[in-house]
């Protein structure tokens, strides 16, 4: 009987060391195939310092909402000392975190729920395009992530009875949520759904004030830190995207990327165009049969909950983290209507957590169900390794089809630098300028005070003469744009058409150049 059981941990302990590796394997695997994009380009900036006492100084007067979440830019600034900053180095600080969060998120599942359901949630995890696509960025959402598996790991101990002796997780629980709400201020929002779900679903005031007061006191430097920051009382001061689109569609955008990644349907640089309703319509089967997927688990869920409450075990750990997504998200929801920024998936990061705790349970069923409901009873199942699937199929898209890449930096770069000559000068009316210099391109001009006007609908009649001007007369002129959807359609050709006549233009992932050659009379 032993030897039985000593053979199913083994292979237990197999299939999950399989999973890992596979895990390793997705994060990894071509990180640096694309090039760095806008926002990683942020994170060069910001931790572009020559020692610590510089980095932690730098990471207050950041420009952007990146003040907000200073705790990256200090990791990433040793980081880059001891690995360098390349793509690859860059990256794989974020691969690496994102790797620890799975392998946490699956102990924790193990000690909540068992050998089945972390088996599960790993699974999920591992092939969680949005998960994969963040732990191959040089931003800080893998960082996040890994935080908040860390704090509800040790959180978790609530969740799970006789569990002996618990003051040291309360004490490293507190300690990675002060860490967390230091390295992203978003973090307060899985932090509050954490501490309102643990009151209303579990009502006990003294095991909550025991959890929740070490928490609080040692969240105190880091609040201060946020509320003392330039800015901290004028958001309208600090420079983020704006709510672009209606918040609903907002609202249908972080959830198919928190469930599927932004690499399944059409690509974000698609929907950014005019005929964005066309697009969509392009791609129905696969929005069809995520809505169908999404539908039968989150039916699954509901049925697993009334179960609980039919058998008055509400405090079941399903409920708490039903209790925590919901919260959470409607925190976002709540951040974005208020403050009217561009709501977007990264921005819910902590919202994978509980899902990855809830979706296996979508495939509990009830103890002694008949054979004729058997196979209805599969329909969760089926719906969960879908998801999977899609995922892989997002993962697919990501890695190899050119249509869902981020910025391209580095092939517009190369063309700059392969075009411009002692005749043509380049300017560029939006972009990063440190990822133009880090790829090789140190004499791009900076026209983004031109670009802002043109972004705002504000037509220049000497847009031209300016363009001259700054070009010192040069006869040729490359106009670099990223996010060329941010400008009004037409009015860079209109605003050079004075002085210059496009001879064409070439474009790259969330890129176009046009060559404009000066009129001759």
């Amino acid at each position: 009987m032993i030897k039985i059981q000593n053979q199913r941990w083994s292979r237990y302990y197999l299939s999950i060391s399989i999973v890992i590796f596979l895990s390793v394997v997705l994060r990894f695997f071509m990180l640096s195939n694309q090039s760095l994009w806008y926002d990683e380009g942020l994170s060069l900036t910001n931790s572009d310092v020559s020692t610590l006492q510089e980095s932690i100084a730098k990471a207050r007067y950041i420009g952007n909402s990146d003040r907000f979440q200073p705790l990256y830019f200090i990791v990433l600034f040793l980081w880059r000392q001891v690995f360098g900053e390349s793509e690859f180095a860059l990256r794989s600080l974020s691969a690496i975190l994102g790797i620890g969060s799975t392998i946490v998120i699956f102990f924790t599942a193990l000690r909540i729920h068992g050998k089945k359901h972390a088996l599960w949630s790993l699974l999920i995890l591992t092939f969680s395009s949005f998960c994969v696509y963040y732990s191959q960025e040089a931003r800080i959402y893998a960082l996040a992530m890994f935080i908040a598996s860390l704090q509800l790991y040790f959180f978790s101990t609530v969740l799970v009875k006789n569990e002996g002796n618990r003051a040291i997780s309360i004490w490293l629980f507190s300690i990675f949520t002060a860490i967390g709400i230091f390295s992203n201020i978003n973090f307060c929002f899985s932090t509050i759904a954490l501490c309102l779900s643990h009151i209303a679903i579990y009502r006990n005031l003294r095991q909550w004030l025991q959890w929740w007061l070490p928490a609080a006191f040692l969240s105190l430097p880091p609040i201060f830190y946020y509320l003392t920051l330039p800015g901290a009382t004028d958001p309208e001061s600090i420079s983020v995207s704006r709510l672009g689109f209606p918040l609903i569609q907002n609202i249908i955008f972080v959830l198919n990327g928190i469930l599927v990644g932004t690499s399944y349907g059409p690509s974000v640089e698609q929907l950014h165009g005019d005929d964005r309703v066309q697009v969509l319509l392009r791609y129905w089967p696969q929005i069809l049969l995520l809505v169908i997927v999404g539908t039968v688990i989150f039916l699954a869920l509901i049925k697993v909950l009334l179960r609980h409450k039919k058998h008055h075990r509400e405090q079941y750990a399903d409920y708490f983290f039903a209790s925590v997504f919901v919260m959470a998200f409607l925190l976002g929801l709540l951040l974005a209507i208020v403050t009217k920024f561009n709501w977007v998936p990264r921005h819910s990061y902590y919202l994978w957590l509980p899902l990855a705790m809830l979706i296996p349970s979508a495939l509990s069923q009830r103890p002694g169900i008949s054979s004729k409901r058997y196979g209805l009873s599969q329909f969760p199942k089926i719906a969960v390794i879908s998801l999977i699937v899609l995922n892989i199929y997002s993962l697919f898209n990501y890695y190899f089809d050119d249509h869902y890449q981020k910025d391209d930096y580095r092939s517009a770069t190369h063309y700059i630098l392969k075009n411009r000559s002692s005749s043509t000068q380049s300017v560029f009316l939006f972009g990063n300028p440190r990822l133009f210099r880090y790829y090789g391109d140190t004499l791009s001009l900076d026209g983004r005070k031109l670009g802002d006007k043109l972004k705002k609908g504000i037509t220049n009649e000497n847009f031209a003469g300016e363009i001259q001007k700054l070009t010192n007369n040069a006869d040729t002129v490359l106009i670099v744009v990223n996010r060329d959807y941010l400008f009004p359609k037409g009015v860079i050709e209109k605003g050079m058409s004075d002085l210059y006549k496009l001879d064409y233009e070439v474009s790259f992932a969330y890129f176009k150049i046009y060559r404009f050659p000066k009129k001759r009379n």
